[in-house]
């Protein structure tokens, strides 16, 4: 293998890291949100970009548990849910 093709697959993985981790979800945000989840989004993929968007939109319907969890994890800001999604802390 030459140099210069290695160096390209070694980038070439280093994105397909990066964008898979970037909509990873942690276990605390999966168990939090599951009914929100099953109830809005369940037509997307957890790893599918289309599933925060169909989130996002449901967002003032969420559940309390699962924006604390979204929140936490640092998926969605606290000023986001309260004043886009309308929920209160």
């Amino acid at each position: 293998m030459n140099g210069r093709y290695l160096s390209t697959l070694v980038l070439c993985m280093t994105f397909v890291a990066i964008a898979s981790s970037a909509f990873a979800y942690s276990g605390a945000v999966k168990g939090a949100c599951r009914a929100d989840y099953k109830r809005y989004c369940s037509a997307h993929a957890l790893d599918d970009p289309s599933l925060r968007r169909c989130m996002d939109k449901a967002g003032s319907s969420l559940s309390r548990s699962c924006v604390v969890a979204l929140i936490n994890s640092g998926q969605v800001s606290k000023t986001r849910a309260t004043t886009r999604w309308g929920h209160t802390f």
